[in-house]
C-alpha cells in the first residue's frame, strides 16, 4: 500500500467565498495549520476559479511562510526537504447552478410526489410539475380549457420554462403503458416545438415496461437516460438510481463545465467533490465512530443542505432556491415579511429589513456590519431552516401501504428530525461574525428538535471539505476535523413539557463543574436558561422534572444524571415548549423575542 499522504491543501470553491487550507503533521497529530478565505472567481468577471483558489493559497503562503505555488502558479508538490509545498490537494466546489427540472409523472399523489422526494436531495430545483390525470386528453388538454387538442397551462409552462431537466415517472413495474405514451407524446411535443439547443435532458424513472415506447417516442429528439422506477409498488419508494443519474447529470452539466474546473481537477488527487457529498461523508463519519444521531448543516450563500446520518441510515435535502445569500431574493418571494419580523425584536422596520435581505441577496459577498443587518439575516435563516426541514421531512416520509378513509395513501411523519446527539453548524452566518448564542438561539427557533443533544460549529469553513480529505488520508481528516475544524457550543436540554395551570416552575438543575462549586436553578415554563460552563469543562447536571415534562422516548423517569461537557456557549435549557408559543399579535411576538434573546444571551 503506497504511503499516505502527510501535508494535505485542501480547497472548497464556494458560490460566494473560497476557503482553502493546510493539514499537516504537527507532534504526531494531524492539524489544521492555517486557512484562508477570499471571494470566489467562477462568474464575471474573472470567469475562472482557479484565480480565487492561486489568491487564497498566496495567502496561506503569508500565513504560514510556506511556499506552495512555484513561480507558474502551478503546485509545489511533493513537500520539498525546505517544508515548502504539500503532498497533495483536494477540493470541493458548490459553485455550479443547479438544474432547472420539471417533474411530470402520471399522479400527483403517487409518481409526481415520489420524485419531487428524490430530487430535493440532489443538486436540482424543482421548478414546475405536471400530472396527467390532471389532463384529460392528449397533447395535455385539460377540461377548462374548452378546446380540444389544446395545450394545458401547466403543459405550455412547460414549454416557457426551458429547463435543463425533465423528469417523467409514472407507472408502477409490470403496470400499463398506454398512458405513459400519453406523457411521452406531451414531452415530445414540447421538445419539438423548442430550439435544438435548448431542449432538456430527460430521465424516464418510470415502469420500465414503458421504456422502449417512451426512447422511441422521444430519443430522436432529446437526450433520454433510463433508469430503475422511483416508485416500482406503491408501498415501496426506490429514489437512489433518479438520484445518481441526476448527480451524474450535475457534474456534467453543471460542475465540469465551470470556467477553470479542469485545471482544479487536475491538480486534485481525486477529482473534485461536491460540497454536499462531502458533508455527508463527515456526518456518516461522526454518526458511525461514536454511535451518534447527527443533524449536519450548511446555511451557504447558494443552497441551504441538511443531512441526517445515525450508524445505520444517512437521509439528506438540499435546498438550491433558498439561502442566506442569492437565495433571500426567492425567500422573500416565497414567504410574507412578517413571517421575517416575527422574529425580530422592536424596533426593526418592516422597508429596512426588506432592503437589507435583498441588498444582500444582490451583494452576498457583502460582511455586514450593525447588529441590526446580522440580527435580519438570522431572522431569515430561520424560515429557510423551517422550509429546508419540510422538505427533509417530505422526502424521508414513508408510504403508509393502508389507505385512508378518503381513498388517498396516506404518508406517515417520521421522527428522526426531532431526535438527534450532536447538530453542526457550517456556512455563511458563521462566517459573517454572528454571535454563537445568537446562532444557537436560531437553531432552536427554527428546528423542532428535542431532547438532551450536543451542537458543535464549523470554525473555519472547512468541515464540508473533510470529506474529500477523508478520501486519501482518513486519519487526517479525522484529526483535522476534530482537533481544530470544530468548536463545540455546549449542551442543549430541550423537554415536552404539558404544563397543567398553577405550575410555573417545571424543573429544576443543578450543575457540579469538575473544578468545584455548584450551581442550582428554577427554570420555569416559557423561559430559556443559559449556564456558562467554557470549552473543555465537564460538570454533572442533575435535573429534576416536574409533573407533565419528559426527556424524549429513551429517557424514563422525572430525575435525569449525565456528565455534560460545555462550551463557548455553555448549557442551554429550552422551556419554551414545542411547538414554540409563537404570538398572532406582533408587537406582543416581538416583545418575546426579545425576552428569548436577553435570556439566551444572543
Amino acid at each position: 500500500m503506497a504511503d499516505l499522504p502527510v501535508s494535505i491543501l485542501v480547497a472548497d470553491v464556494g458560490a460566494v467565498a473560497t476557503k482553502v487550507g493546510l493539514i499537516d503533521l504537527v507532534a504526531g497529530e494531524y492539524r489544521l495549520v492555517g486557512a484562508t478565505r477570499t471571494l470566489s472567481t467562477v462568474d464575471a468577471p474573472y470567469d475562472d476559479m482557479m484565480l480565487g483558489v492561486r489568491q487564497a493559497i498566496m495567502q496561506l503562503e503569508a500565513l504560514t511562510g510556506r511556499r506552495f505555488l512555484n513561480a507558474e502558479n502551478a503546485l509545489i508538490k511533493p513537500t520539498r526537504i525546505d517544508g515548502d509545498g504539500s503532498d497533495a490537494f483536494v477540493a470541493v466546489t458548490s459553485a455550479g447552478l443547479p438544474l432547472h427540472t420539471v417533474v411530470i409523472g402520471l399522479s400527483r399523489d403517487y409518481s409526481v410526489a415520489s420524485a419531487q422526494q428524490a430530487v430535493n436531495s440532489t443538486y436540482a430545483v424543482v421548478e414546475h410539475t405536471i400530472a396527467v390525470d390532471e389532463e384529460s386528453g392528449r397533447w395535455g388538454t385539460t377540461a377548462s380549457d374548452g378546446r380540444a387538442g389544446g395545450a394545458s397551462a401547466a403543459v405550455e409552462k412547460l414549454a416557457t420554462l426551458k429547463p435543463d431537466l425533465v423528469v417523467m415517472v409514472g407507472g408502477i413495474d409490470g403496470g400499463a403503458v398506454a398512458p405513459l405514451r400519453e406523457m411521452a407524446n406531451i414531452v415530445a411535443a414540447v421538445g419539438a416545438a423548442m430550439d435544438e439547443s435548448q431542449r432538456p435532458l430527460v430521465i424516464f424513472a418510470g415502469n420500465r415496461e414503458a421504456r422502449g415506447q417512451v426512447a422511441e417516442r422521444i430519443g430522436g429528439l432529446m437526450q433520454v437516460s433510463m433508469v430503475d422506477n422511483v416508485l416500482p409498488s406503491l408501498d415501496r419508494l426506490n429514489p437512489a438510481p433518479l438520484q445518481a443519474e441526476i448527480e451524474t447529470l450535475y457534474r456534467k452539466r453543471q460542475i465540469e463545465t465551470l470556467p477553470g474546473f479542469d485545471k482544479l481537477a487536475a491538480w486534485s488527487e481525486k477529482g473534485v467533490m461536491t460540497t454536499a457529498d462531502s458533508y455527508t461523508r463527515v456526518a456518516e463519519y461522526l454518526a458511525r465512530k461514536y454511535q451518534l444521531r447527527v443533524l449536519a448543516l450548511d446555511l451557504g450563500a447558494g443552497a441551504t443542505t441538511m443531512i441526517r446520518a445515525d450508524s445505520a441510515d444517512m437521509k439528506r435535502a438540499i435546498v438550491e432556491e433558498l439561502s442566506v445569500g442569492y437565495g433571500l431574493d426567492a425567500l422573500l418571494q416565497r414567504v410574507e415579511i412578517d413571517e421575517i419580523l416575527k422574529w425580530l425584536p422592536q424596533p426593526f422596520e418592516t422597508m429596512e429589513v426588506h432592503a437589507q435581505l435583498l441588498n444582500q441577496a444582490v451583494h452576498p459577498y457583502s460582511v455586514p456590519i450593525r447588529w441590526q443587518d446580522v440580527t435580519a439575516l438570522n431572522a431569515a435563516g430561520r424560515e429557510i431552516l423551517k422550509h429546508t426541514a419540510q422538505v427533509w421531512a417530505n422526502q424521508v416520509r414513508t408510504r403508509d401501504p393502508m389507505v385512508g378513509n378518503d381513498g388517498a395513501n396516506h404518508l406517515s411523519a417520521p421522527s428522526e428530525l426531532q431526535e438527534c446527539d450532536l447538530i453542526l453548524l457550517s456556512g455563511a452566518p458563521i462566517a459573517r461574525g454572528s454571535k454563537p448564542t445568537a446562532l444557537l438561539l436560531m437553531l432552536l427557533d427554527a428546528l423542532d428538535v428535542r431532547g438532551i443533544f450536543s451542537v458543535a460549529a464549523d470554525s473555519v469553513g472547512l468541515v464540508p471539505a473533510m470529506g474529500a480529505v477523508a478520501a486519501i488520508n482518513p486519519e487526517a481528516a479525522a484529526q483535522a476535523l476534530e482537533n481544530d475544524c470544530l468548536v463545540t457550543w455546549g449542551t442543549v436540554f430541550v423537554p415536552d413539557i404539558a404544563v397543567r395551570a398553577g405550575e410555573p416552575v417545571v424543573l429544576n438543575v443543578q450543575v457540579e463543574p469538575s473544578r468545584g462549586g455548584k450551581l442550582e436553578a428554577d427554570v420555569k415554563f416559557g423561559s430559556l436558561e443559559l449556564i456558562p460552563l467554557g470549552e473543555g469543562e465537564k460538570a454533572n447536571v442533575e435535573l429534576r422534572a416536574g409533573r407533565g415534562v419528559t426527556w424524549g422516548r429513551n429517557i424514563r423517569g422525572n430525575v435525569f444524571k449525565r456528565e455534560v461537557q460545555g462550551g463557548t456557549v455553555g448549557l442551554m435549557i429550552d422551556a419554551r415548549g414545542r411547538p414554540l408559543p409563537l404570538d398572532e399579535n406582533r408587537e406582543r411576538q416581538r416583545a418575546k423575542v426579545q425576552q428569548w434573546m436577553w435570556e439566551a444571551g444572543a
